[in-house]
């Protein structure tokens, strides 16, 4: 991809080894039988195929009957561990709903008084940034800080406390807090951290002693700096299945450092299902304090402590870290919920989470087609954009888009012409003219276009 292009869909969005795929999938143990098998198996079967994804794991529950199937070579099963990147946003929630219900903190507590003394936190016309800004992505804090490598194969592994009470002196809000919701690690991350000082024990002991202990996750753990790599995880790739470091964490921590199985997954989201009909266990009611809406975020979509709600109810989060993905739902209409492990960093796999859904309701459509060999050949060669020369190359099953002193970026096939690039979060779409010949690809940048037609 030319540096132009990249340039461009960065403004407009402002806001290895190839796996053999499977012909089987993996039961668990608890549910032999397996009632959707079939049907994950086919939705799930082309990402395997076109090389999209290595290995991944669907958990799905219904009214606590739980089903859950690994996919990849080697395959996994529902023990398996991955990181689960910023789901774990839905943790911190809850840690600030129970230290909330504790008395610790209220949610409009400003982050200042949080802070060692020396340390400020940044305000914008006078207004301070809270609990509830942070919690709600609303606190004006960019979404990672100023210092922070971001391009660095480990981007967090060595961001330290220090390294955040520097930042935090120097950041410049980029909206008075409250006013505008802008996704934010830096902010997520600031909020475990704060709570771990608050708590007095630091954020991997709170997390430990005060939700996972007591929800009895066993499976699940930070991926800390220093520390020994997770029991039984899988490795991770880049979205061209090339292997990825594994992310580690420090002072941001609460933004994303949670180590996963699809097993506690859905022990999660069958205890969240538990809070949404009145339940009275463990950590139910700052449970039911996560769930409730608390900022309005457009067109249906909700926020919650650490939960998206969209415009049907549903609570769900998702995640990527360098060399995963992950999507977690639960719906307390139809006490349903599902999970998705992925060991490749790829949203495609995302647009899985309706179609699981789908599949628990018996509305599932088939999987869209995929192109064949045929049709990605017929993609090849070069195109233009506003002076900008891009070639699309094919290997095997995989297509590629580069362009000068740009490295190729991998397109994921989508449909039969629709392909995704994962490095942009951009469409790119191949139309064909009046005789069928392919004679321009558009790539889609957020609610914008841009064409770039075929050239000898």
């Amino acid at each position: 991809m030319s540096r132009p292009l990249a340039a461009t869909a960065l403004m407009l969005v402002a806001c290895g080894h190839s796996a053999t795929p499977p012909n089987t999938a993996h039961v668990d143990e608890r549910d032999p039988e397996g009632p959707h098998k079939a049907a994950v198996e086919q939705q799930v079967q082309p990402y395997l195929t076109e090389e999209v994804v290595g290995a991944i794991v669907i958990g799905l529950s219904d009214a606590g009957r739980r089903e859950i199937y690994g996919f990849g070579t080697p395959r996994p099963d529902g023990h398996a561990r991955f990181e689960i990147g910023s789901i774990t946003k839905a943790y911190t929630g809850l840690l600030l709903a129970d230290a909330v219900q504790r008395r610790e903190v209220e949610l409009d507590t400003p982050v200042a008084e949080l802070l060692p003394p020396g340390v400020t936190a940044p305000t914008r016309d006078k207004v301070a940034i809270t609990l509830r800004h942070l919690a709600l992505h609303s606190s004006g804090l960019p979404r990672v800080p100023p210092s922070l490598r971001a391009a660095s194969p480990d981007p967090y592994g060595k961001y330290d406390e220090d390294a955040l009470y520097r930042d935090l002196l120097g950041t410049e809000l980029e909206a008075r807090p409250g006013t505008v919701i802008a996704y934010s690690n830096y902010g997520y991350g600031l909020l475990g951290f704060v709570l771990g000082k608050k708590i007095g024990t630091g954020y991997a002991k709170a997390l430990e002693t005060r939700v996972l202990k007591p929800l009895e996750l066993t499976e699940t753990s930070l991926e800390l700096a220093g520390a020994p790599l997770p029991p039984k995880l899988v490795r991770g790739t880049t979205d061209d299945l090339q292997p990825a470091a594994p992310w580690t964490w420090q002072a941001l921590a609460g933004a994303g450092a949670l180590v996963s199985s699809a097993r506690d997954q859905l022990r999660l989201v069958e205890l969240e299902l538990d809070a949404a009909g009145g339940g009275k266990g463990q950590l139910r009611a700052p449970m039911a304090l996560t769930q409730e809406s608390q900022l309005v975020a457009g067109q249906g979509q909700n926020e919650g402590l650490g939960w998206q709600i969209d415009g049907a109810g549903r609570y769900w989060h998702n995640g990527g870290t360098g060399g995963y993905r992950s999507f977690l739902a639960f719906d307390p209409k139809t006490k349903r919920g599902i999970v998705i492990l992925a060991a490749t960093a790829t949203s495609v796999i995302d647009g899985l989470g309706k179609t699981l859904f789908d599949i628990l309701d018996g509305t599932a459509r088939p999987p869209a087609k995929r192109p064949t060999a045929e049709q990605l050949a017929s993609y090849a060669g070069s195109y233009d954009l506003s002076g900008t020369k891009l070639a699309v190359t094919v290997a095997g099953k995989r297509v590629y888009l580069e362009g000068p002193g740009e490295p190729k970026h991998r397109l994921a096939p989508v449909g039969e012409r629709q392909f995704w690039i994962e490095a942009l979060q951009s469409l790119a779409v191949f139309q064909a003219d009046a005789n069928g010949k392919i004679a321009a690809v558009v790539f889609a940048v957020g609610a914008n276009q841009l064409v770039a037609p075929r050239v000898p």
